[in-house]
């Protein structure tokens, strides 16, 4: 699941939801972070996360019938087609957000190396590659 967790990141970092089409690169760890940290606290939990993988999901939906394709994904990130068949639990070619999110809930668990329930700055540049 490790490569649909880099997806995931690197959608997770994009700025501003306008910008998910338009081609913008991925930003840095501190945007991460100012992304889904909502409470302000300098760490992403598991709620945070799920907000923002939720936000992630219904905005890579551009067809908007509740389903995320790899064509879908592929138009605001590299997609590696194995991890994406991996997600998609009953192979009908599309994630529903029950199985984006759980594919993506797996990955928390890997970010959140000192398994303490959040994901802080350094955890989060090790998880990026930054």
């Amino acid at each position: 699941m490790k490569a649909l967790s880099a997806l995931i990141m690197a959608l997770c970092v994009i700025s501003a939801v306008p910008a998910f089409g338009a081609g913008t690169p991925a930003l840095d760890t501190t945007a991460t972070m100012g992304l889904a940290d909502k409470n302000g606290d300098r760490k992403i939990d598991r709620e945070e996360y799920n907000q923002r993988m939720t936000e992630v999901f219904f905005f890579a939906d551009v067809d908007k019938d509740g389903n995320l394709t790899i064509v879908e994904l592929a138009a605001v990130t590299t997609v590696d087609p194995q991890a994406f068949r991996n997600a998609d639990k009953d192979g009908n070619g599309k994630l529903t957000l029950g199985e984006f999110l759980y594919a993506v809930h797996i990955d928390f668990y890997t970010a959140d190396a000192n398994r303490d329930g959040f994901i802080d700055m350094p955890e989060l540049r090790v998880f990026m590659g930054q």
